[in-house]
């Protein structure tokens, strides 16, 4: 068991016990019982389902995966790109997804959706290019010694833009901005007769619907399956703690729930809102640390990739409706810090220096570790 396995674990036991204690008296004396896996049950039987949030994040990971093709010398359809955004026409490998009923562009943030429709049909028109990129041409780009990638006339990689801005577009969108909602959580949301035909409430039902877009496994396994916003959070937890402070709020939420302690329940919201931007954030400023590194390594393919990677963590930080950044300044690192207009042909040492400064003033945690990040 490596070190992050074991502080998960004793600070599982530690949450179940410490918790339920030191929570005695609190909200109408309820004491929580919280356990260390998201399992919940009813009778016997689970109370969770968050089936349609696994099923979109299989589609962005086979959406990535097409677009990868091209970095190959593949040529993209731009009819199935949409298509897999829209989940139309059968466009998956799964007949599952094709039949799930879910897709990936009615739960991107409204305002992005054209951007996104653009983006992929631009992938279909530069893969099938028979120049390679230049400033102000999309086309493909050397990366290191063996590698290719695509990317857009303003450097853009295809593949990481799509993958990094959809985890913030549509999976943080969901989060942030409908399952920890009012709408969707508030004490005015049924929370003791269970959904017809279902094992669990409608206030229930919408957290675990939010905690399904993290894309961690349930056990909380750092060796386990992670995936998209999971992965990167146990990429910062050595930084952070990001990782084991999301599980315990969603775990303590969710309890709350199961009580209706609701005063509980939106102080772990509040938790989980704060972290997720915080890691948005240090991860942006880890792939401008990295585009720092390509730049002085003049490995113009690298510089794209992450320089990719960070503008798509930095366009996350828009979509928290209470995001300690102000729209300036995520504009000047976007629209400056990322290159003129966001133009990563135009990208400098300074200017890469000058968005991460913004972004560590922005979140004081990572003004002493932006260097490390």
């Amino acid at each position: 068991m490596n070190k992050l396995n074991t502080i998960l674990l004793i600070s599982g036991t530690l949450l179940t016990g410490a918790l339920s204690s030191c929570n005695e008296g609190d909200d109408d004396e309820v004491s929580l019982e919280i356990p260390s896996t998201y399992e919940f049950t009813r009778d016997g039987a689970s109370t969770v389902d968050y089936s349609g949030q696994t099923a979109r994040l299989d589609m962005l990971a086979e959406l990535k995966a097409y677009i990868g093709t091209a970095n190959d010398g593949a040529v993209l359809s731009e009819e199935v790109l949409l298509d897999m955004f829209a989940n139309e026409n059968n466009p998956f490998s799964s007949a599952e997804l094709n039949e799930s009923g879910k897709q990936l562009k009615d739960k991107t943030f409204a305002a992005d959706v054209t951007f996104f429709s653009s983006i992929l049909a631009s992938a279909a028109s530069a893969s099938a290019s028979e120049t390679g990129a230049s400033q102000g041409k999309a086309g493909l780009i050397s990366r290191g010694a063996d590698r290719q990638i695509l990317v857009d006339e303003k450097g853009w990689e295809y593949t990481q833009l799509v993958e990094k801005g959809l985890m913030g577009a549509t999976f943080l969108n969901q989060i942030y901005n409908s399952y920890l909602t009012d709408a969707k959580i508030g004490n005015g949301v049924e929370n003791t007769e269970l959904e017809a035909d279902k094992n669990y409430t409608a206030m229930e039902h919408h957290w675990d619907e939010a905690f399904g877009y993290w894309g961690v496994n349930p056990e909380f396994d750092v060796d386990g399956e992670n995936r998209f916003l999971g992965n990167y959070t146990y990429g910062r937890e050595s930084y952070l703690g990001s990782a084991t402070k999301l599980r315990d709020a969603f775990l303590k939420g969710r309890t709350a729930i199961v009580n209706k302690a609701y005063e509980i329940r939106d102080e772990q919201r509040d938790i989980i809102y704060a972290e997720f931007e915080l890691i948005a954030a240090a991860t942006a400023i880890h792939y401008i640390n990295e585009s720092i590194a390509d730049l002085s390594g003049d490995d113009q393919g690298s510089l794209f990739h992450h320089a990719s990677e960070g503008y798509g963590f930095a366009m996350a930080l828009k979509y928290s409706p209470y995001k300690q950044i102000t729209t300036e300044e995520l504009n000047e690192v976007l629209n400056a810090g990322f290159g003129t207009n966001g133009d990563f042909w135009t990208i400098s040492v300074t200017s890469l220096n000058n968005a991460k400064n913004i972004l560590a003033t922005a979140y004081p945690a990572l003004t002493d570790i932006a260097d490390e990040l």
